[in-house]
């Protein structure tokens, strides 16, 4: 039995590492972030994702998943790293889990890394929390047809999340 581990080996696991982190970090700030509104239930991670990204073929230990009750709907919002949002063919596969799982029923909203990263700073995370919430409740209202999409493959919703709380477009 060798010892030897190539260093292709050792970078693969690193990467994953990485990735997980970025799951696991942009999944705790949606959870604390919603879970201090009072209008919203945080339920937990959507198996549903999961299952459409294994069959898509995207990395699904990559995405962060939070359902939560939103008005009485369940809501299902998915945390896209930015290595996947600003990679078109990458986005297109999203849209299509997004598409399967409100084909399935179930609203999904796609959020990139930056807009969620903007919920955990202390300044004025609670406001952003309810100004993504708002924004998921109404999108029309809060100004979605100026999200920067027609320039960016994403969700208008995700686009405008990041408009609103970063004060940035979401193109690369």
């Amino acid at each position: 039995m060798s010892l030897f581990v190539r260093p292709q080996d050792l970078k693969s696991k690193s990467r994953t590492l990485r990735h997980r982190d970025t799951r696991r970090k942009l999944s705790s700030i949606l959870f604390d972030s919603l879970s201090r509104l009072d209008e919203v239930a945080v339920i937990g991670s959507d198996p549903l994702v999961t299952h459409f990204a294994v069959s898509l073929g995207l990395e699904a230990a990559s995405l962060a998943t939070c359902q939560a009750m939103l008005d009485e709907r369940l809501v299902t919002l998915v945390g896209v790293p930015s290595r996947h949002w600003f990679r078109p063919d990458t986005m297109k596969l999203l849209l299509s889990l997004k598409a399967e799982m409100e084909r399935c029923g179930r609203p999904c909203v796609l959020l990139p890394q930056r807009a969620i990263t903007m919920l955990a700073r202390r300044d004025a995370g609670r406001e952003r929390a309810r100004m993504l919430i708002e924004l998921i409740r109404d999108p029309v209202r809060m100004g979605v047809d100026h999200a920067c999409c027609s320039r960016h493959i994403g969700d208008p919703v995700g686009c405008r999340a990041m408009q609103l709380l970063t004060g940035t477009d979401c193109l690369p």
